[in-house]
């Protein structure tokens, strides 16, 4: 899948031809003298009026690809108007709503996609529920979605969190106390996680950062199966803490985890740096 995702981000900017003419909604025109975004003029050359071609999936994922390339590079509060008129404009065409819906998922939600963006897929969510005619199931899971979304987002304090280590300690996530802190949720039956795993266990960069005290790594099971955690916790790097969760993580809803491994990482004070990133995000930032 992120292959694909990088194939058609990757290529250059689509213009919709079958979305190209004016919107004849009065709401959508600005003055020939205001100067638009590229994404405020690419969402008011909709042509709101040709339903055809909004209940297209190949023409509305051309224009999704177009949406969030443009979404970075524009500022928070175009992004919500611009978002919100489209929105409003595609509201009452339950078939184009569902397509962008999926899509707005699979490109800024998706852990295999390039570009997934947590605060750009909160904007999204936002302006698809502050349509007027959006239908009442798409805005109770929209606003499921924006809840999950929410979680322990860049900037706020990480949620606390109870573990039993290896070691039989009981012990909660703010009582760790390091300089930054690699908080790993992690499944020892997938193959993926084994993967990225022993990619963080090699990197002498980490490891050179934990010998120094600069680094604590807490890896934590939270799927439920203590016997797979008991099973397999000798197995991870002797320099990590490695725990079982105490408090319901999933349940509770206490972390969002889409795909494992999720990983976070904290500065001291247990304040989220970065949320679910690649791992050659967090060498980066560390």
């Amino acid at each position: 899948m992120k292959s694909g995702l990088g194939a058609i981000l990757a290529a250059s900017a689509i213009l919709v031809a079958s979305c190209s003419s004016k919107n004849n909604n009065a709401d959508t025109q600005s003055d020939a003298s205001e100067e638009l975004s590229p994404l405020a003029s690419l969402c008011r050359s909709i042509d709101y009026s040709d339903t055809a071609s909004l209940r297209d999936e190949r023409v509305m994922t051309r224009l999704m690809v177009d949406i969030v390339k443009l979404m970075p590079y524009t500022d928070s509060l175009t992004t919500s108007q611009e978002l919100n008129l489209f929105f409003n404009n595609i509201s009452s065409l339950p078939r184009c709503v569902a397509i962008v819906d999926s899509l707005g998922d699979l490109y800024l939600n998706n852990p295999a996609s390039p570009v997934r963006d947590n605060e750009l897929y909160i904007r999204f969510i936002r302006a698809m529920l502050s349509a007027d005619s959006i239908a009442d199931f798409v805005r109770l899971r929209s606003e499921d979605k924006l809840r999950l979304a929410s979680l322990n987002r860049e900037g706020t304090i990480a949620n606390n969190i109870s573990i039993f280590d290896r070691n039989g300690k009981t012990r909660d996530l703010h009582s760790i106390k390091a300089p930054d802190i690699l908080l790993v949720f992690y499944d020892p039956q997938c193959p993926h996680c084994s993967e990225i795993l022993a990619e963080i266990a090699d990197s002498e960069k980490i490891n050179e950062l934990i010998r120094k005290g600069e680094l604590v790594i807490v890896a934590v099971y939270a799927e439920g199966d203590r016997s797979v955690w008991d099973r397999s916790k000798a197995d991870m790097p002797d320099n990590w803490i490695v725990g079982y969760d105490l408090s319901g993580v999933l349940d509770n809803d206490l972390y969002n985890l889409p795909a494992m491994p999720v990983m976070y990482l904290l500065d001291s004070d247990h304040r989220v740096i970065l949320k679910d990133p690649e791992l050659f995000s967090i060498l980066q930032s560390l």
